[in-house]
């Protein structure tokens, strides 16, 4: 374990190679810790640090300490005070006296209050928002850079979107989903993230789905390095899970004998693959996802 050098996803690139116990350090001091991607020789890709078991046991205790800390801060102090005795000679309380009655009920609304408070309902905090880092070449061995979801500028009028969840919901197909596919809306379209690799001249994204939807395609922007500046596509590419590129005459037929079928795609929640040939691969490379299309949820 002490020779092996580790990277992981920080800030807007690729962090690496780092030892093991810093790559613990720099990931704690992430947001989301469980969510950091990390990646070493003998990985077939980049994995969330929740699911590699060396990476998990470490940094577990860590988020409990903080957590069981957070929470002791928050508690809210009572302190007790005592109130002075009136100097006259009071009468011993009987059962049925106005004074143990009001004072019952007194103690009694104070405990219930205490309590709501305690037990409330608190709003999350917002997720923070993601970077758009560049991709690039990878002379260590390590697949590309992490490139998040294509910086989309909010619409100024309209309801906040919802904020990504941080943990892992299990990996399930929505209840019901649409019978059409279409485009993915803007907002959904910001919670697509991934990991960019050139193998020969395919271009493969590990995406993880952190949207509502079962997402089919996914449209890419590429720019390759000529000449110590990046020469933009002029078309973005089309990426789609391994196997679901057709032939123009299977995919005809198909649609007309049975054009309720779903396509491959990747559920909500979840993390897979999608590829296109892109030609050679180039020295070094950016890309950002331009648009998706998929399963919307009913």
């Amino acid at each position: 374990m002490a020779r092996e050098r580790w990277f992981f996803a920080g800030g807007s690139q690729r962090r690496g190679p780092v030892p093991f116990d810093q790559l613990v350090d720099s990931i704690l001091g992430q947001p989301d810790p469980r969510s950091a991607l990390v990646w070493r020789k003998g990985f077939a890709e980049w994995t969330r640090a929740e699911d590699v078991p060396e990476v998990e046991g470490r940094i577990a205790p860590v988020l409990t300490k903080k957590a069981a800390a957070e929470a002791a801060r928050r508690a809210p102090v009572v302190a007790s005070v005592e109130l002075p005795l009136p100097s006259a000679t009071i009468e011993e309380a009987k059962p049925g006296s106005p004074g143990l009655v009001y004072g019952g009920i007194a103690a009694g609304i104070a405990v219930m209050g205490l309590l709501a408070w305690l037990f409330w309902p608190r709003p999350a905090p917002p997720a923070p928002p993601v970077p758009v880092p560049l991709g690039g070449a990878t002379a260590a061995g390590a697949p590309a850079v992490v490139i998040p979801p294509t910086s989309v500028p909010t619409p100024a009028a309209g309801p906040p979107a919802a904020s990504m969840p941080m943990t892992t919901p299990p990996a399930s197909a929505p209840a019901s989903l649409a019978d059409r596919e279409t485009e993915l809306p803007r907002a959904e379209l910001r919670k697509l993230r991934g990991v960019a690799a050139w193998a020969g001249e395919t271009l493969r994204i590990t995406a993880y789905n952190g949207t509502a939807w079962r997402v089919t395609e996914i449209f890419v922007r590429v720019g390759r390095l000529e000449s110590d500046e990046f020469a933009e596509d002029p078309r973005p590419l089309r990426l789609v899970p391994p196997g679901g590129q057709l032939e123009a005459g299977v995919a005809d037929l198909l649609t007309r004998v049975a054009p309720d079928r779903k396509k491959p795609g990747l559920n909500p929640a979840d993390t897979g693959h999608f590829e296109a040939q892109a030609g050679p691969p180039p020295e070094s490379f950016r890309w950002e996802i331009e648009s998706a299309r998929g399963y919307a949820p009913r």
